[in-house]
């Protein structure tokens, strides 16, 4: 091959190399821009439009325990959902530092605390936030296996390759009001009933995460409530220790109360699943949390933890 045909295709593929950078860099930009306007409820909350008041944070518990629509109804400040679906305590714990320095102190900061046996299986999902917070960016960095982030640096794209970009885009509008809209099969129910005893985890790194953010909170005089969401009767029956993993829940959080939902409705169509409300279930749990004083920071704790029976109105 001639040196002047070599010179020419390199030149041709280091110009596709720069095409292909410029278009990957030029793409994810696009994309982060749109991810960032919408109204899902980490964008909102980078952005800074967050509306102080409540704050709730948790997994796919918290995002189904707590409808903030039908909360917002009830409660007299203002609600902001920022739970996740399989958010550990210790990504719950980036989040409330970063919601407090983007938008008003919340009056109220409520926890779901079964985060604390989660694992850090949806990191993925919070990539295109990662250049808005440098806490989370440190965060992604500790815990990411190297390979992946290596391939963050070098392809911007693989950002928005998850859940949350689908998310964003789906959601149009807010998606405070995202929530288990189906019930439990009777073929679930049976299984749960069949099911072998099981444990609640709690992982170290999450419960020490609690304690932190529990301190957080009490430093800046902003009152925690740490709740337990109903689970399905038949599976909450084959916890073993449930007792102990409270008691060790309340001693991470240095012996904060743990108002414990999880028995609280035996209505099986309440729930989505064995560990999930649906949106019937959570506009069920909704008045009773208001009536115990949850959302009052005056209240010590509730006399009760029982969900009335259904009524006709509680209906969706």
């Amino acid at each position: 091959m001639a040196v002047g045909d070599l010179w020419r295709r390199i030149g041709w593929g280091l110009a596709l190399v720069a095409v292909v950078v410029a278009g990957d860099r030029a793409l994810a930009a696009g994309l982060h821009a749109a991810v960032m306007q919408s109204g899902n409820r980490f964008a909102v909350l980078y952005r800074g439009d967050a509306p102080g008041g409540v704050l709730i944070l948790g997994n796919s518990r918290g995002v189904n325990t707590f409808h903030q629509p039908t909360l917002e109804g009830l409660v007299g400040p203002p609600v902001f959902n920022a739970s996740y679906n399989g958010m550990s305590t210790e990504l719950s714990e980036v989040v409330l530092y970063d919601y407090v320095e983007r938008n008003p102190e919340p009056e109220l900061v409520v926890i779901e605390v079964t985060g604390v046996g989660a694992d850090d299986d949806q990191l993925r999902d919070f990539f295109p936030f990662a250049t808005e917070s440098e806490r989370l960016r440190a965060y992604l960095s500790e815990t990411l296996p190297a390979r992946v982030a290596t391939a963050r640096r070098l392809f911007a794209l693989y950002n928005y390759n998850g859940e949350m970009l689908y998310r964003s885009l789906a959601a149009g509008g807010s998606d405070q009001g995202t929530i288990n809209r189906y019930k439990i099969s009777p073929a679930l129910i049976a299984a749960a009933d069949r099911q072998a005893p099981t444990q609640t985890r709690l992982r170290y790194g999450n419960a020490a995460a609690l304690g932190r953010m529990v301190s957080f909170c009490q430093a800046r005089g902003i009152p925690v409530r740490l709740v337990i969401g109903p689970y399905l009767p038949a599976f909450r029956a084959k916890l073993e220790g449930y007792d102990e993993w409270v008691d060790a829940v309340r001693e991470a959080a240095g012996g904060a109360p743990v108002w414990d939902y999880s028995e609280a409705t035996d209505d099986v169509t309440a729930f989505a699943d064995r560990v999930h409300l649906n949106y019937r279930g959570a506009r069920l749990l909704a008045p009773r949390l208001v009536e115990d004083g949850l959302f009052d920071p005056d209240v010590a704790g509730p006399a009760s933890l029982a969900i009335p029976p259904p009524t006709a109105s509680a209906s969706p």
